[in-house]
């Protein structure tokens, strides 16, 4: 059972203004005792792995309602939002557990989980890593951590990673398969005793198959050996067939066994049909096959899709050229220039969301504030992981008098980065406007530990403090203001 310290009232209340909103419909009557609690909670994770997320919704709640830091119930309730693809939504309640457990594993690896959902990798890998620390025997979090450091191509860190698990101990199948699919190509040899290893001691699995065959593959003496793993690695449904297809087809030819290799090949291009690699193996198993003619389409094919991937890097070249020129347009204050730049660019390439965004800052400029809001939506909607669209939209609604919607924006800002300063600035703003002075206290004390001052802080948290009845606290911001608002530009 977990146990919770006693938080400051001020931190409940912010708690619950934060995971209040238009879904909030449980009565907030006190659970009965810590069991009756507990209780509560155990058949809203059945709910919810049972399928039911109304149900788990609603009991989590209820939950919450009477134990506001209750970090199974946050997490819970986060789980929720993240079955229902919300992931920002999960993602603030995760690091609201976060905040108030700051020792548990479970919340630090659920904010790294949902922050690689939204693409902030970097900061996934912090969580992620502080998760470790917290729970070095968790084989899990190894395996995430590596996975998302091999995906943004640095095998070696991930192999460290994979082999630091080792070191303590920990044995796992999906572990150790991991760590020798990523030894083939550095140490194919090592990668093979790995999995020959693995297979004894975990019995058939796909993945270990894998890594035995693409390591054996690696040895020409071994392709025979090779092809028999990578066949096996198949039957029992491997993750990715068609590059288990196409590297059989490589293997095939390379044995001059074309007949066969074709056959894998014919089945590696339904199941990768971008893939310019396929069809140029493809073209040379039809040509040994005897059919030249399929071998000319199949090179035909291999061709254009080579011309497709150099018309996307130029593309992205030239995306990046514009949206340079632009800035430094908006920079020289040619703001209608810039917007015209941009606009031009947005008609070549329309779902390109550093364009929509940047057209967003510059309308604003412009003191177009709802065009503004309109394209910082459109940059929301086509890159949601993106910190500043966020950002803006709250800024564009506060500038509109919407303080409800803006604070709802800022929130998943504030969500993707805790650090975020001026998103705290504003949300205390919009707090102040909806009348909830504590949460607005809580946000402008928020901006100063991170760096921001200015007299619209200072005037906004003197007025949150005179609400609450505050008076020498107000007086002594009102006193900060005064000097900000002197000091010579």
């Amino acid at each position: 059972m977990c146990r919770h310290k006693t938080r400051p009232i001020r931190g409940l209340l912010l708690l619950l203004a934060a995971i209040s909103g238009p879904g909030w419909a449980v009565t907030r009557q006190p659970v009965e005792g810590a069991a009756g609690l507990r209780l509560l909670i155990s058949r809203a994770y059945q709910a919810l792995e049972a399928g039911d997320p109304e149900a788990a919704e609603r009991q989590f709640k209820e939950a919450l309602a009477s134990s506001p830091d209750d970090e199974p119930a946050l997490l819970g309730l986060a789980a929720v939002h993240e079955s229902q693809g919300e992931h920002l939504d999960a993602l603030r309640l995760a690091r609201l557990a976060a905040q108030h457990t700051p020792q548990s594993a479970a919340a630090a690896a659920a904010v790294g989980r949902l922050l690689a959902r939204v693409g902030a990798v970097s900061d996934a890998l912090q969580s992620l890593a502080r998760a470790r620390d917290l729970d070095p025997d968790a084989v899990d979090l190894y395996l995430l951590s590596a996975l998302l450091i091999r995906d943004q191509g640095r095998p070696q860190e991930a192999i460290g990673v994979l082999e630091e698990a080792r070191s303590r101990g920990l044995e796992a199948p999906e572990l150790e398969e991991e760590l020798a699919l990523l030894l083939v190509a550095e140490r194919p040899l090592e990668a093979r005793r790995l999995a020959q290893q693995a297979l004894e001691r975990h019995g058939e699995r796909a993945g270990l198959h894998l890594a035995l065959g693409l390591a054996l593959a690696t040895d020409p003496g071994s392709r025979g050996q090779a092809v028999h793993r990578l066949e096996q690695a198949l039957e029992l449904g491997v993750a990715e067939p068609g590059r288990v297809h196409l590297e059989l087809g490589k293997l095939l030819l390379e044995a001059e066994r074309p007949s066969e290799a074709l056959a894998h090949l014919e089945k590696a291009r339904e199941l990768l049909a971008d893939s310019a690699e396929v069809f140029y193996r493809l073209g040379a198993a039809r040509r040994a096959a005897g059919d030249p003619a399929g071998a000319r389409e199949a090179l035909a094919r291999f061709q254009e899709l080579n011309r497709q991937n150099d018309r996307r890097q130029r593309e992205a070249l030239e995306v990046g050229t514009a949206l340079n020129e632009a800035q430094e347009l908006a920079k020289e204050h040619r703001l209608s220039e810039a917007l015209e730049r941009v606009e031009r660019l947005l008609r070549e390439h329309p779902e390109d969301a550093r364009a929509h965004n940047l057209k967003a800052k510059i309308l604003f400029s412009l003191e177009r504030p709802q065009e503004a809001l309109a394209a910082a939506l459109r940059a929301r909607e086509l890159d949601p992981g993106r910190v500043e669209p966020h950002y803006l939209e709250g800024m564009f609604l506060m500038h509109l008098g919407r303080p409800a919607d803006a604070e709802k924006a800022l929130a998943r800002a504030v969500a993707l980065d805790p650090r975020l300063a001026e998103a705290h600035l504003l949300l205390g703003g919009a707090a102040s406007k909806l009348g909830q002075s504590l949460e607005a206290v809580g946000h402008f004390e928020r901006a100063l530990e991170l760096g921001v001052d200015s007299p619209a802080l200072r005037l906004g948290y003197a007025g949150a403090l005179e609400s609450l009845g505050r008076l020498e606290e107000s007086e002594r911001q009102l006193e900060a203001y005064r000097r900000l608002a002197d000091r010579p530009e």
